[in-house]
């Protein structure tokens, strides 16, 4: 399967001012993925055009955390001018679930932007699971930071591919980077990365299937089924070759903990950020 340009260009990356182990100036680190989700605004669209949407960049809620004793997160974001220029967002722009690994920020900029948002209607809402027969063995890819090349002067988010491996039906245990938590998410079997916390994962239907029924779509059917979160290692005995004695490494277990798209979409319905919302809105010209 090929994937579209549009996929790699909802995604941005997150930098934090980490101080320089050796000199402790603040050296600008790759931090996590975001990825942008749209809400339609009020009122009938313009003529010719698909409508306005009130942009959001939404990661796991444990890059937020982890960063705060650096300050602001800055996001990289590609204008549409060809420019990527770094905006920042403070602690406290975040808003962030209660219960599982999701934050989301107003994303506030007046310049065109290079970017393609994932609208709420492509969330793979737990509803829509259901009527979509959303299983194991179906297939996912997530889009997000390659830790090791993260671009130079633009974002360079790389794709990685697998298959759901369980369904959310109990919560998991989930590394937070200081602590643990136990959160509703799938588990996807592929191989993810610490650069990959908050990139959206998709899955889609291939052309033979959808539902119960077997049917040659033209298109293939792809829907936000939420945001990677965290991946899982394993702990594995070693003999060092050339040396005495053994030790454990950690491995990582190519299983990555993907967090519902629902739990995203009830964040971004929350009382604040609506209130934060309907505050942006009182304040657009009509």
């Amino acid at each position: 399967m090929v994937i579209g340009e549009e996929y790699r260009k909802c995604v941005v990356f997150l930098f934090a001012d980490v101080p320089d182990a050796d000199t402790g100036d603040p050296k600008r680190t790759p931090a996590g993925t975001a990825f942008l989700a749209g809400i339609p605004a009020p009122g009938p669209p313009p003529v010719g055009n698909q409508g306005f949407y009130i942009r959001y960049l939404v990661t796991a809620r444990h890059v937020v955390e982890l960063s705060r004793k650096y300050g602001s997160l800055f996001a990289r974001i590609h204008l549409a001018d060809g420019t990527a220029p770094f905006m920042e967002f403070p602690p406290d722009s975040w808003h962030e679930h209660a219960s599982t690994e999701v934050a989301v920020a107003l994303l506030r900029t007046s310049a065109p932007i290079d970017h393609v948002l994932i609208a709420v209607d492509q969330f793979e809402l737990d509803a829509i699971a259901a009527e979509h027969k959303v299983a194991i063995g179906d297939e996912v890819f997530f889009v997000g930071l390659f830790s090791e090349h993260p671009g130079i002067e633009r974002n360079q988010p790389i794709v990685r591919f697998g298959n759901i491996s369980l369904m959310p039906d109990e919560k998991l245990l989930v590394n937070l980077g200081d602590s643990t938590a136990r959160i509703r998410a799938y588990l996807v079997e592929a191989r993810s990365w610490g650069g990959h916390s908050g990139s959206p994962a998709f899955v889609y239907f291939l052309p033979d299937r959808f539902g119960n029924s077997i049917s040659m779509n033209v298109n293939v059917p792809i829907f936000l089924l939420g945001l990677v979160q965290s991946h899982y290692d394993i702990k594995s005995d070693v003999k060092f070759i050339g040396d005495v004695g053994s030790g454990e490494v950690s491995m990582n277990a190519g299983i990555a903990a993907v967090v519902p798209a629902q739990d995203i979409y009830d964040l971004l319905m929350s009382e604040s950020v609506v209130a934060q919302r309907d505050e942006l809105l009182s304040r657009t010209p009509t």
